[in-house]
């Protein structure tokens, strides 16, 4: 992926000299140096010579942010001390601290095994001392002390608190509430605050409705600001939050209660789009001044959260909204520095200069001593950092403004994702306070800080001022497979796109059907010309599908948001994978000395839940194995099939190959998919309706994708705000109606017995707006059919030993429509445990230990998806190896499947066929007989191994991203009981050798020996230990009804010489996707115990 903004090298040339104002600067910065050394007391040189250490340590870096991150999720000093063991035991002792703090660290991993409710709390209360210099108490007498503190010693405080994760609206106005009380105060006149801390359902796409409500709550603080005569400033974190922070800053202020009033907001540097948000900016203060208002104050900042930015880019196929490298971002903010400064921008808007670097603080100060605004330009720097320099700067600036964040003592754990940001901010290559702790005139590192100043002056003016978001990500599916990027929804082009292909929707009328025999008839028929026509020809057409899928993509959102009550961005993952699929699938090969023979005729059956990806990967997927195909759509969401269909036949997939008939699920249905000239059925569904359609033709070679009971396991050592975002996104997204949803959460006892978890948990689900798929605002959309009995149930009945976190209510009059559900007391064995309810309801079942979580997790008879959220590399590697599930999760939600990245199918009940996942390497071969080849050599022993060694036994993850790990692996099935017609030496030969590979139990039937009512008694006794029926033929409907009745996958399929091919029979898939990155950081050192996934 490439960034869409110009780039320049990390090693900058040495440039030549700079202009005047670089100089000044210069030599301005080198006095700044100077005079700090001399002011820098013993104990800061000591903390800066630690810090120094720090640096040229990678293990120790990485040993301290696991260590503040990890060590005190829990609250159990056991449970703490573990886990404290855990990472000494991973990084070991780190070389930077001094000698005695080393063998304190080994004196306390010691006592810790006997004493930890001792060693803990002091371990703790030494974390809380040593990052008390940069996030302050907020207990009311440290707080008041340091402010006087402070106010004597000349600084100015811009205090900003920090809290737990703004989950819900309650904790959001909690939050407002608590600014607004901080404002108050006699000893406070200036906070910040993100429009994200006060509003928690940012909708971009309900841009008004999410306006109006940041809007109403802006206005309470700024009421205060302009009664006490405060200052108020709008911090900005996330790109997200650009325009529309901007947008609410502005029209507040446009008001009449407001023209007189001052208030703040930040432009990040890093962004390209912020030297234009800057002029747009200063454009409205000089209006607002000329029409009588006050003017502004834009504060400037490099920006924060890049770490978490390439994160959200990387993982949805869009540019990284921030510059490419860091000389970009310094030019920048020099040259928004410039600009500001100019007397006629400055008059209306006055500056906040927010840095450590002494250059950037120097050349501030020149620039606003030359251009006569040296009381329109404050210098900022971050309370703690660097106390020797700011105290310089503050004596040669006359006065600094600290930005300092606060937290009370309950909440300084949710502090930790700041202190990490910060820690990784101030550490990284090319940043000056990583440079400074050393720093010395004439050394190397203040050279090349000096040359890198120089530079960024010199290009202020050149680098890239647009939107790298605004540019698609170059990409090259012509000679790769990559992802579809999602829709962006921050940018307005988008929004507006969807807007008007929503008024522009119109409800067609579908097709009159013909009849069963003629639809075969003509699909018999087309069939044989569309095979003969090769791969080539066929995966054209896919191709060319992906490029309608996509130039239609807003008029498929259109349609699904009413035809499947589909929230706009859940329809837009969903065409994203149906462009995926076609790309994916368009890469079908078939290895060298096969012969391949499609099925015939397929038919699709797909759900109305997904009723646009789960059918185009279904139909797709047939059509490229060379098969004709009957779209059978479900009735409920028939419109959607039929869009798809037509963008099908416009990508030239010939009618009479692809047809569309919408019957009922009555007569017409079963004679469908019971016809004898039908080779197969792909069915997403229900696992009872699989049965159905086994019933109605025992021999029915049938690829399903069935029900799910999946749970997200939340231990004690988890980052329990992350864990509970992605369980309700999980739990309720498009109403709980998925079949990946976590419809169980399974807590480890000290998180379920917890009331912050539970208030967090709540407040994070009632939050959700609840409404109809019509209004942009809504996350919980109704339910596509009114409830079924089960799910009725669900919602309305407690079990025994249950009770309501958040009790679920009907809206108005319409039976689809609930607000999410939360029954706490969940029972092992209980019917909510066992069942799956498919709608908008969580269960929460409590755990003692991992080991039981997994037990409880592993208990249905489901095997879906499944996750965890936990820190601890032991307790992932654990779960990863022992919970029974084909899609895993790890730190992060169980749903949204992607193509190629999380290849989707799951275990036991929840796949009947073969078991090959859709978006997978091995699912297009399901749609075809694949054969040796007449003139093939290959040595089949050899094959088998080859394979097993080079593909079968590896872990794969061909996405290869930097922030998460998706890895496609193979498990052994349970057994495989092999059914001849008669004794036939190669096919027995090449089942031995595959069993004796794989390690997979084989049993072999001969019918000749053993006859079909015999072998039908065995079959219960051999599914103990056995899950898989092969056959090279069609067995008898009485051994298939058996066979199917009892729960056997069973595979028709010749043996092949090829292992690629034979061994795929004998392992069960497995997708396993972990979040690599804590707040968008991955560690440069990783210890052997941390790494990797293996086989």
């Amino acid at each position: 992926m490439n960034s869409a903004n110009p780039t320049v090298p990390i090693d900058i040339p040495i440039p030549k000299e700079g202009g005047s104002i670089a100089d000044e600067a210069i030599v301005l910065a080198t006095r700044l140096l100077e005079a700090a050394h001399k002011d820098q007391n013993s104990g800061e040189k000591r903390e800066a010579s630690q810090m120094a250490r720090l640096m040229d340590d990678v293990a120790g870096k990485a040993f301290l942010f696991a260590m503040v991150d990890e060590t005190f999720r829990a609250s159990k000093h056991k449970n703490t001390a573990r886990r404290w063991r855990g990472i000494m035991r991973d990084f070991g002792v780190p070389s930077y601290p001094a000698f005695h703090e080393r063998a304190m660290m080994q004196l306390g991993f010691v006592g810790t095994l006997f004493l930890p409710q001792i060693v803990m709390p002091l371990v703790q209360a030494t974390m809380r001392a040593q990052t008390s210099r940069v996030i302050l108490s907020g207990e009311e007498k440290a707080l008041q002390d340091f402010l006087v503190q402070r106010k004597k010693e000349g600084f100015s405080i811009n205090l900003n608190q920090l809290g737990e994760a703004v989950l819900g609206e309650e904790e959001a106005k909690h939050r407002l509430d608590q600014a607004l009380r901080t404002l108050g105060r006699p000893d406070v006149n200036y906070i910040s605050i993100k429009i994200s801390a006060i509003f928690s359902q940012i909708n971009l796409l309900a841009w008004d409705d999410t306006l109006r409500e940041i809007k109403e709550r802006l206005r309470k603080l700024y009421r205060v600001a302009v009664t006490q005569n405060k200052f108020v400033n709008l911090d900005m974190e996330e790109y997200r939050d650009l325009a529309l922070t901007i947008a609410a800053f502005q029209e507040v202020l446009d008001e009449e209660e407001f023209k007189q009033l001052e208030a703040g907001i930040v432009l990040q540097a890093y962004l390209p789009d912020s030297f234009k948000a800057q002029q747009g900016l200063v454009a409205w203060a000089r209006q607002r001044v000329e029409n009588g208002g006050a003017g502004i104050k834009v504060r400037l900042v490099k920006g924060a959260n890049l770490a978490m930015e390439k994160v959200e880019a990387e993982l949805h196929g869009w540019n990284v909204a921030p510059y490419g490298s860091k000389p970009e971002t310094d030019a920048n903010f020099r040259r928004m520095l410039e600009w500001g400064c100019q007397p006629e921008n400055a008059r209306v808007a006055r500056m906040g200069v927010a840095s450590h670097n002494l250059f950037d603080v120097a050349l501030a100060l020149v620039l606003r001593e030359k251009m006569g605004v040296k009381d329109r330009v404050e210098i900022e720097m971050l309370e703690g950092m660097a106390p020797h320099q700011a105290r310089v700067v503050r004596d040669e600036a006359g006065g600094l403004l600290l930005y300092a964040p606060v937290v009370r003592r309950d909440d300084f754990l949710s502090a930790l994702a700041y202190l990490i940001r910060r820690l990784d901010e101030n550490t990284s290559t090319g940043n000056f306070l990583r440079d400074s702790f050393g720093l010395t005139l004439g050394s190397e590192e203040w050279n090349r800080q000096k040359d890198a100043f120089v530079w960024g002056w010199e290009n202020r003016n050149e680098v890239f001022s647009g939107s790298a978001r605004a540019t698609p990500l170059e990409q090259h599916f012509d000679v790769e497979f990559d992802n579809e990027p999602d829709s962006d929804w921050t940018q307005k082009v988008q929004r507006d796109a969807v807007t008007e292909a929503i008024k522009a929707w119109q409800t067609p009328e579908l097709p009159a059907l013909p009849t069963v025999d003629e639809l075969i008839g003509t699909a018999v028929k087309a069939q044989v010309e569309w095979e003969k026509a090769g791969i080539a020809h066929r995966a054209a057409f896919l191709d060319r599908a992906a490029e309608v899928l996509g130039k239609d993509r807003y008029t498929s959102l259109a349609c699904m948001r009413v035809d499947a009550k589909k929230a706009i961005p859940e329809g837009d993952a969903e065409v994203s994978e149906a462009i995926d699929f076609a790309r994916y699938y368009a890469k079908h090969w078939v290895p060298e000395g096969i012969d391949a023979k499609a099925v015939g005729v397929v038919v699709v059956t797909p759900p109305w839940n997904f009723p646009y990806a789960i059918p185009c990967g279904g139909v797709l997927a047939a059509l490229v194995a060379g098969n004709s195909v009957i779209l059978k759509p479900a009735p409920e969401t028939a419109q959607t099939a039929f869009l798809l269909a037509k963008q099908l036949w416009e990508a030239g997939i010939p009618k009479d190959v692809l047809q569309f008939f919408p019957c009922e699920d009555g007569e017409d249905g079963k004679a469908l998919i019971g016809h004898k000239d039908v080779g197969a059925v792909i069915l997403t569904g229900s696992v009872e309706t699989a049965r159905f359609f086994q019933r109605e033709k025992p021999s029915m070679h049938l690829f399903a994708e069935t029900s799910g009971k999946n749970a997200l396991v939340i231990t004690a050592q988890a980052d329990r705000e992350a864990a509970i975002k992605d369980l309700v996104k999980s739990a309720f997204g498009h109403a709980g109606q998925k079949c990946s949803a976590a419809s169980l959460a399974i807590v480890e006892a000290e998180v379920y017995d917890s009331p912050d978890f539970r208030r967090q948990l709540r407040d994070c689900a009632a939050s959700l707006f609840v409404g109809p798929s019509t209004d942009p605002r809504s996350v919980v959309t109704p339910t596509v059919q009114a409830p079924s009995e089960s799910l009725m149930r669900a919602l309305t009945t407690l079990d025994e030993g249950e009770e309501w976190l958040l009790e679920p209510k009907q809206l108005g009059d319409d039976p689809c429509a609930w607000t999410p559900g939360i029954k706490l007391g969940v029972k092992e064995g209980s019917w909510f445990h066992k069942t799956e309810c498919f709608g908008p309801v969580l269960g929460l079942m409590r755990a003692s230990t991992l080991t039981r979580a997994i037990t409880l997790q592993n208990a249905t008879a489901f095997g879906l998806t499944a996750g965890i959220h936990t820190l601890d590399s032991r307790q992932i590697t654990q779960w990863r190896e022992t919970v029974q599930a084909g899609n895993l999760y790890i730190n992060r939600g169980t749903t949204g499947a992607i193509v190629r990245r999380q290849p989707f199918g799951g275990w036991k009940a929840s796949s009947v066929g073969p078991g090959s996942k859709a978006g997978g390497p091995n699912y297009t071969w399901s749609f075809c007989t694949l054969t040796d080849a007449a003139d093939s050599t290959v040595d089949f022993r050899a094959s088998y191994k080859d394979a097993w060694a080079t593909h079968f036994s590896k872990a794969h993850d061909p996405s290869k991203l930097h922030s998460e790990s998706n890895v496609f692996r193979y498990r052994r099935c349970r057994g495989v009981v092999l059914r001849l017609e008669t004794h036939d030496q190669s096919a027995i030969e090449r089942a031995k050798l595959a069993a004796e590979i794989t390690g997979v139990n084989l049993t072999i039937s001969i019918k000749s020996e053993e006859s079909d009512a015999d072998f039908i008694a065995r079959l219960p006794l051999l599914f103990v230990n056995a899950d898989r029926l092969r056959t090279v033929d069609v067995p008898s409907d009485e051994v298939m009804k058996a066979a199917n009745s009892i729960g056997f996958n069973w595979i028709e399929a010749p043996f092949t010489s090829s292992g690629r091919l034979e061994l795929r029979f004998w392992m069960r898939e497995q997708a396993v996707s972990q979040t690599k990155h804590r707040y968008g950081q991955i560690s440069e050192f990783v210890p052997d115990s941390r790494r990797g996934i293996g086989v």
